[in-house]
């Protein structure tokens, strides 16, 4: 029979490990779940800045396709100026502190009118675009 004294135990080191490992993955679950909470505000506020560039673009083809029932928009056309937006600020949900920068440039080509419209929405710290052309 061996002495107490003598004996070398593995459930010391062995535990250590098993702490050590399980601290890293805690770690690693932890970074992962931030990343991700991080993703999903981005995509959140795209989504939101794509809708509001795409308002912009709407309130613009309301000035040069007016909607029968609305006679405030009869009369404007597109005459924008190159370098000068009209800014639309929401306040609505979904796209609420929400801005967009609209551009419409026109262009005549013989008895045609051509319009482009530029919108640019930003929400937080992104932006995105939205580009219609139309004859009018």
């Amino acid at each position: 029979m061996k002495s107490l004294s003598k004996q070398s135990g593995l459930g010391l080191p062995a535990a250590i490990f098993i702490i050590t490992l399980l601290a890293f993955i805690a770690v690693a679950v932890n970074y992962l779940v931030n990343q991700s909470a991080q993703v999903y505000e981005e995509e959140l506020d795209l989504t939101r800045a794509f809708y509001a560039a795409e308002s912009g673009a709407g309130f613009a083809m309301n000035g040069i396709y007016p909607p029968e029932e609305y006679s405030a928009y009869a009369g404007t056309t597109c005459t924008g100026t190159p370098g000068s937006p009209v800014t639309y600020n929401f306040s609505v949900d979904g796209v609420n502190n929400c801005t967009a920068d609209v551009f419409c440039t026109p262009l005549t080509i013989g008895t045609r009118n051509y319009a482009t419209i530029e919108s640019t929405g930003s929400c937080g710290d992104v932006e995105r675009t939205v580009q219609v052309r139309t004859s009018y």
